[in-house]
């Protein structure tokens, strides 16, 4: 409707575009009658005279379809119902289509198995996406990649591929590919098909914090897009594939702006006035940011020639809300009640289902048998394997452990194959009924917050630095199993304990710097540098999109100074619940007395927050950060501004206390997760308090750790 109306149509064409050339799609069956109604109207006001409409013309363009679909070997089409339809669908997948114009849905699947709203499969274009963007993509986790708007740049490219005239694709959708690790593929494969690409970076993202959020600026469609947004112009001239891959032109839209000042640069915009940077991809297909290539020269923190023997990345568990909290009580509650439904609806489905056959073709009617009230359960995909073989979950004491769930913040964990969903290498690392703590260094792997990493001596989640920010777990000891019937072994041994440090890797150090140095040396050398700001500044983008090395210093004194610096970050980072409280003054509002009233001492189920004051040069409000509403009753204040300085992912130390403690309903379960618990339980009403001093301590000697180490020579 609007290209009719937009006047890039000649009058003397118009009728003959309007029979034969235009085509839309719509699979929902309201907006397909809506969508051709608007056509219809569009056209009937242009072919007005006098005053007058022209007569009707239908629109037989349109054709109620999932477009996907209508591409697949195998098309199901209602030759029953919809024969008509049929006809414009089978007339449309045999014309010569050359532009293609869309905003394609952002979804890579359902949230929670207890949706039970898979995305439809399509074999011949999920296919045609192995075959590119996943063959040539690097990446080892690839699900994204079937995306329903990657799925429409592979589908378009697939369409417009066929006309030998060439043609152009234009669309808005989510910008995540235009950087992100995994479509690497995606920019190889399309560099390589088309001869122009044109990408106009709207930015808006909105899976960020802080700074970072603020210059993505507004979400461009409001509340219906937290990702951020770019027009993508792919043009393929006639003929062959180009040569030397396609010109890429590249606008970012700017930092700061609102969605209103977005729309309004582009609102006139045409290609002509835009004014573009070309591009010149790397080997790595980095379009926008481009990695230093020092980096492959680095030490691989796992692999071969790497640090460490085994690596693990932290626990997934795909419900946290059932299998984690702050009370231990309430959690062995919460999971055997979980693990009792689980258990009964395995006796349920054994009784009613007789059809036999394989453990995939069972699990398949578990999954459609199951009761899949949220309130009840959590469903994962591996449950519905178990429940058709008839496999019954437990609660053993073992299984509930203390793990760092957030920066600061350790929870009471349900640790077990058959409640989370991956454990991947943990047990090896950390198993359980230990009677030695393991260290961990736990780096994140790749994602779009800054790069960090932390320390644990216990289990830790597998985004324990943020959302969509993985980490690796490298543990300083491994715990293997002995192996049956060699000649060491006997009868009750139990894992032996063995450093975690690869002999290659520890060898690579020695040669350089001397044969005294030890497995803890390198551990602590390795948590040293990896804080050095200069090391992550220099590889800011490659922390982003490769798993992280370390490098090798040149002088055995710096070696010795980051290894003592990690050393030192180690016991504080880890110790975090026993450094000394930071002496910030406890300002009590009047008539709260902390000293005979325990419910002062907790917080509710708002977050902790910042007051306002004026800001003197702009005059508008900004936080106090030197000061922190603990609760109505208690204000702290006092705190050094230069705490904030030690920032983990998006957050200080600080903000991580103010995201993480507050007490929080599930909004999907219901399931309360009240945080002062875990302060209750251990006897320590004043926990919250003190582990905002204590953070506060950690922050300060961390910031002056980092600030002391040596300039980075590798």
């Amino acid at each position: 409707a609007r290209l009719l109306q937009s006047g890039l149509i000649r009058p003397e064409d118009l009728a003959r575009k309007y029979a034969g050339e235009l085509h839309a799609n719509e699979v929902m069956l309201l907006a397909y009658y809506i969508a051709a109604i608007n056509i219809e109207t569009a056209y009937e006001g242009l072919t007005a005279t006098d005053g007058h409409l022209g007569d009707y013309e239908s629109f037989e363009g349109i054709v109620l379809t999932d477009t996907f679909q209508l591409s697949e070997d195998d098309d199901p089409m209602d030759a029953v119902f919809f024969p008509r339809n049929n006809a414009r669908a089978d007339r449309q997948k045999t014309l010569d289509i050359r532009v293609i114009v869309g905003n394609p849905p952002y979804s890579v699947g359902q949230s929670s198995q207890n949706d039970d709203n898979q995305n439809i499969k399509y074999p011949t274009l999920d296919r045609s996406i192995e075959q590119t963007y996943a063959r040539r993509s690097t990446a080892k986790l690839k699900t994204s990649l079937y995306d329903s708007y990657i799925r429409a740049f592979r589908w378009a490219s697939n369409r417009i591929s066929t006309s030998p005239d060439g043609g152009v694709i234009a669309f808005v959708s989510n910008g995540g590919w235009l950087d992100g690790n995994t479509a690497d593929g995606m920019r190889h494969t399309l560099a390589g098909e088309f001869h122009h690409i044109y990408v106009l970076n709207l930015r808006g993202n909105q899976r960020t914090s802080g700074e970072l959020s603020r210059r993505e600026g507004g979400k461009v469609f409001g509340s219906g897009s937290r990702s951020s947004v770019c027009i993508t112009l792919l043009v393929k001239k006639p003929g062959e594939r180009p040569t030397d891959g396609a010109q890429i032109h590249y606008r970012d839209i700017g930092d700061y702006l609102t969605a209103e000042q977005k729309l309004a640069t582009i609102g006139d915009a045409t290609v002509e006035s835009v004014p573009w940077t070309d591009v010149a991809p790397n080997k790595s297909a980095d379009w926008i940011t481009q990695r230093d290539s020092r980096f492959e020269n680095l030490i691989p923190l796992a692999g071969p020639d790497g640090v460490f023997s085994v690596p693990s990345n932290g626990v997934k568990t795909n419900r946290d809300a059932w299998v984690y909290n702050s009370s231990a009580a309430s959690l062995q509650n919460r999971v055997q009640a979980m693990v009792d439904f689980f258990n009964g609806e395995v006796d349920a489905f054994a009784a009613g289902d007789v059809q036999g056959g394989t453990v995939a073709e069972r699990a398949r009617r578990a999954s459609a048998f199951v009761d899949r009230d949220p309130t009840r359960y959590s469903w994962d995909r591996g449950d519905f394997s178990r429940l058709a073989t008839s496999a019954k979950y437990e609660l053993r004491p073992e299984m509930v452990r203390d793990a760092l769930y957030r920066p600061f913040m350790r929870q009471h964990l349900a640790f077990d194959r058959t409640l989370n969903n991956e454990t991947y290498r943990l047990p090896l690392l950390f198993p359980a009924n230990s009677l030695e703590r393991n260290r961990a260094i736990v780096v994140q792997q790749t994602g779009p917050a800054p790069f960090s990493t932390i320390a644990s001596d216990r289990i830790s989640d597998l985004v324990v630095v943020g959302a969509g920010n993985p980490t690796f777990v490298f543990a300083r000891w491994r715990h293997e199993e002995p192996v049956p019937g060699s000649l060491l072994s006997s009868a009750g041994d139990g894992p032996t304990r063995t450093s975690n440090l690869s002999p290659a890797g520890v060898r690579r150090f020695r040669e350089a710097h001397g044969q005294d140095i030890s497995d803890d040396d390198v551990f602590a050398y390795v948590y040293g540098v990896l804080h050095s700001p200069e090391f992550r500044e220099t590889f800011e983008v490659n922390l982003k999109k490769e798993a992280a090395r370390v490098p090798l210093v040149t002088e055995r004194a710096d070696f010795n100074a980051f290894a003592d610096a990690g050393r030192e970050l180690l016991d504080l980072h880890i110790g975090y619940d026993d450094v000394e409280p930071y002496p910030l003054v406890e300002e009590w509002a009047g008539g709260s007395d902390p000293m005979s009233e325990a419910r002062v001492l907790l917080v509710g189920d708002k977050k902790m927050r910042y007051p306002k004051v004026s800001d003197t040069a702009t005059g508008g409000k900004v936080p106090d950060k030197s000061r922190l509403i603990y609760n109505e009753h208690l204000t702290l204040s006092g705190i050094p501004l230069k705490a904030h300085d030690y920032v983990l992912g998006t957050r200080s130390g600080i903000d991580w206390i103010i995201d993480r403690w507050y007490v929080k309903t599930d909004k999907t379960s219901g399931i309360v997760n009240d945080v002062n618990q875990w302060g209750l339980e251990q006897g320590e009403p004043r926990y919250i308090i003190e582990l905002i001093k204590r953070v506060v301590t950690v922050s300060l000697r961390t910031v002056e750790i980092v600030e002391s180490l040596p300039k980075l020579t590798f």
